[in-house]
């Protein structure tokens, strides 16, 4: 309820004139009163947009010392990071070499996992004359999952994952 500043009616919440004297009833209440009455003015507008309880995003305060890390700031509506430029331009290679010529670990190499593709490579190359090629055969397959999750990925999942987190295996 919204009393009227004239005559001090009580008036239903959401009207604009007061139903006794018809005075312009005030938009939103007086701190007092909403904060006696529960009532927190989800109805009205604010900067043009109608808030139902929310209000548009709004960038972080600034403070003295701080710099986003890898180059990286905030920006309302989530743009303004170059995935590209942190490594997403690996994804499309790794994720190709994966399927087609996993087996030898050329995408973990692309992607600077120096260990883990010598680890494929080896595997594959004497798994190939001591297992009759069963080994060489898996670790191809993993190869192609492998591929295929990059693939998959979007740029900044790709980023996030392999580029910054160096996450070598699935």
């Amino acid at each position: 309820m919204i009393a009227c500043p004239s005559c001090g009616a009580e008036n239903v919440e959401g009207t604009r004139f007061c139903v006794k004297c018809g005075t312009t009833l005030p938009s939103s209440p007086a701190p007092e009163s909403w904060r006696q009455s529960g009532d927190l003015g989800q109805q009205q507008t604010q900067q043009g947009y109608q808030s139902g309880g929310y209000a548009p995003p709004q960038a972080p305060p600034s403070y003295p010392g701080y710099a986003p890390q890898h180059g990286m700031s905030y920006q309302p509506g989530g743009g303004g990071t170059d995935w590209q430029a942190l490594g997403a331009n690996k994804k499309m290679p790794a994720g190709l070499c994966g399927i087609l010529v996993g087996g030898f670990g050329v995408h973990k190499f692309i992607l600077g996992y120096q260990t883990e593709g010598i680890i494929m490579l080896v595997v594959w190359l004497v798994g190939l004359f001591l297992t009759c090629g069963i080994a060489s055969a898996a670790v191809s397959v993993v190869g192609i999952i492998e591929g295929v999750m990059y693939l998959t990925k979007s740029d900044e999942e790709f980023v996030r994952t392999y580029i910054q987190n160096k996450k070598g295996w699935f």
